[in-house]
């Protein structure tokens, strides 16, 4: 009996293994190719990191691709857009609810994205000091500004948005721009200044944390200096 039972845990083992490859098309274009190896990649990347794979394709497009983890039927807790060329991939928009899941899943992109020049040990410390910083204040957001050209080395720009939808969920988020096609083998780069540290001002970042009492508009204005309501 315990030789049929890990007979079927293997089957079963083999079963999900199968269930969370993405059906790729048959035919696909240079970028869509491109998609296809950065995906192997970042799965082979999670799988040494312990987490699970990339395994739902939503939209697949000659231009524009959305991918996602854990069987969900629509995107939930991680998102993945990509932007692809006509010669490869161009850029990608991840998003992950958790500090502790980004960290990890973000690394494994900046490591698919240059896995010849960059360790993951390098691309885990500069995703988990963004994580660190949402996870020590999580009231408080920051926005790195993208530079969408590519160059000659991947680029990645960080941001955090608590809850962005009203609905107690907030997300961390990475943009990575591509190396120009032709010029991959380089080790990323994180080129704009890192995002600041917890602030201890409320009104700090995208959303505050006073219910937006600060917005308050009340019925009497207030008289201008100069205004003859002022004279005594």
């Amino acid at each position: 009996m315990k030789k049929i039972a890990a007979l079927l845990l293997a089957l079963l083992m083999m079963t999900a293994c199968a269930l969370a490859e993405i059906e790729w098309p048959a035919a696909v274009n240079n970028g869509q190719h491109s998609l296809q190896t950065f995906v192997d990649a970042a799965n082979a990347a999670l799988t040494s990191l312990g987490e699970s794979q990339i395994d739902m394709m939503y939209e697949l497009y000659s231009t524009f691709a959305s991918l996602g983890m854990d069987g969900a039927d629509v995107p939930e807790n991680v998102e993945m857009y990509f932007v692809l060329s006509e010669d490869g991939l161009y850029s990608l928009q991840l998003r992950v609810t958790s500090p502790e899941r980004f960290t990890k899943i973000a690394a494994a992109c900046l490591y698919a994205a240059s896995p010849a020049a960059t360790s993951m040990e390098q691309a885990m410390q500069v995703t988990g000091s963004y994580a660190a910083i949402a996870s020590r204040d999580v009231y408080t957001s920051f926005e790195e500004a993208v530079e969408e050209l590519q160059g000659a080395q991947p680029r990645a720009y960080f941001a955090y948005y608590p809850d962005q939808y009203s609905d107690g969920r907030s997300w961390l988020q990475m943009t990575l721009i591509f190396a120009r096609p032709g010029s991959e083998g380089a080790a990323f780069i994180v080129p704009t200044t890192p995002a600041p540290e917890a602030a201890d001002n409320m009104y700090e970042g995208y959303f505050s944390n006073d219910n937006y009492t600060h917005l308050e508009v009340f019925p009497t204005a207030t008289p201008e200096p100069d205004s003859a309501a002022m004279e005594p």
